[in-house]
């Protein structure tokens, strides 16, 4: 009887608060996961809850955003050994190799916690007690955006998708119309695959036939 009268409590309360019940059992429940991931050190674990070659994509794009004034554009690039804004774009899987490296190692001694709780940037929102408490945001069936606040009081967006019908961060972005964008992509494009930041092909001259009888030097 007790069970009856909870289980039509929380039916109650579902109705009362509409999706923010999907959203606890959806994104937030992702991120609380990562969140847990983050505080068992299990990099495996935090990683199956990310997307990393749309999460790369959406880095690229963070550095090429006039939005953000983060004024770390080439540097970043050279930082990453990625080269300078105008190879960026075509060394997206680079920088999905990097970040994944980078995660691994973070996550697994502890140093993305340390690093993210003290930092002063809104760049690095990787602190459970902040993933757990993170202001979900649906942006449709299939997009959520998450607000992030760090003990430093910085505060980021995370941009969180369904992905084969699990929600994975697919990017992160300091203001939230860059979120929503990321999160809203059904088909991340990648700019090495479509042309984009790669050079142009010239190109090829016509070859010009000789009338009969003429030499061909």
């Amino acid at each position: 009887m007790k069970k009856f009268l909870r289980f039509r409590l929380w039916l109650f309360l579902c109705t009362l608060l509409g999706g923010a019940c999907v959203m606890a059992s959806g994104p937030q429940q992702a991120l609380n996961r990562m969140a847990d991931a983050l505080t068992q050190k299990d990099s495996a674990s935090f990683l199956e809850h990310m997307d990393m070659k749309a999460f790369a994509v959406n880095a690229v794009k963070n550095m090429t955003r006039e939005d953000q004034a983060l004024g770390v554009l080439d540097s970043v690039g050279k930082l990453l050994g990625l080269g300078s804004m105008e190879k960026l774009l075509g060394n997206v899987i680079d920088m999905e190799a990097r970040q994944h490296a980078q995660f691994v190692r973070g996550v697994s001694t502890g140093e993305l916690v340390a690093h993210c709780t003290k930092a002063d940037t809104p760049d690095c929102p990787w602190v459970p007690e902040s993933l757990r408490k993170a202001k979900i945001v649906e942006v449709d069936a299939d997009a959520a955006v998450a607000r992030v606040t760090t003990p430093a009081n910085m505060a980021s967006w995370l941009a969180l998708r369904r992905v084969d019908g699990h929600w994975r961060v697919v990017g992160q972005a300091a203001m939230e119309s860059a979120a929503r964008e990321y999160a809203g992509q059904k088909n991340v494009p990648n700019p090495g695959e479509s042309g984009a930041g790669q050079p142009k092909a010239a190109p090829v001259p016509e070859k010009r036939q000789s009338p009969p009888g003429a030499t061909t030097i």
